[in-house]
């Protein structure tokens, strides 16, 4: 695992945003994959105000956001809300664009085929960024342990029911994922310790699943987070 580990919260937030302003500056146009969350809410409105919004806006970027919840876009628990009131807080540039799940549309895999579609109409070919979390139970985006969708091999997108929460959601696929130019998990606080710790020792998570292979994939954490080295 390749960890950059930061002293403070705060500096945690500085890495992520100035790794992602770099890589929005390094090409032509920048793909990057958004989780939801409350450290990549404060994020978010750092890269939608100030310095970073300035130099965001001089280039072309392609926001994706990387699962969904299906509940309705202004719903308080969608990820797709959140993003639009911190990133976008000051309003869409104009040579950005946002792909989002229109989970408006009421069905889950009509939402994950539509942003597939979409996805494909845009000619994106693969992520540049993929910002992702890590929940105590190793998922990242919604790609839970036991779910079904962990097999999906030919899909960008995908529905998942996922028993736990007694809910559906739609996701980018493991594929998408681990496509990705650049991979970078965000994970703050004592309570991120312990699921760390099994990742550092193999244990078989998705989140380990999403970053296997290749070289430019990163677990950005405080010291809070920082399970050490193994013993």
């Amino acid at each position: 695992m390749n960890f950059r580990v930061f002293d403070t919260v705060d500096d945690l937030v500085s890495g992520v945003v100035a790794t992602i302003v770099a890589r929005a500056e390094a090409g032509d146009r920048a793909v990057i994959a958004l989780s939801g969350g409350t450290t990549p809410e404060v994020v978010y409105r750092r890269l939608g105000s100030g310095e970073a919004l300035e130099r965001l806006a001089k280039r072309r970027v392609l926001w994706v956001m990387g699962d969904e919840r299906c509940v309705p876009p202004d719903h308080e628990m969608s990820n797709s809300r959140m993003v639009s009131r911190s990133l976008f807080a000051a309003g869409l540039p104009e040579e950005h664009e946002f792909l989002r799940f229109r989970t408006e549309l009421d069905d889950p895999a009509a939402i994950a085929n539509d942003f597939e579609e979409r996805w494909n109409t845009l000619r994106v070919e693969r992520l540049d960024v993929a910002m992702l979390g890590v929940g105590e139970d190793g998922h990242t985006a919604s790609l839970f342990p036991g779910t079904d969708v962990l097999s999906v091999e030919d899909r960008i997108a995908k529905q998942v029911w996922v028993e736990a929460m007694k809910s559906w959601r739609v996701t980018l696929t493991m594929p998408a994922l681990r496509a990705a130019r650049m991979r970078i998990v965000i994970a703050n606080g004592a309570k991120k310790r312990a699921i760390l710790t099994e990742l550092r020792d193999g244990a078989a998570f998705p989140v380990a699943d999403a970053m296997r292979g290749g070289e430019n994939a990163w677990w950005f954490v405080d010291l809070d987070a920082y399970p050490g080295e193994p013993s």
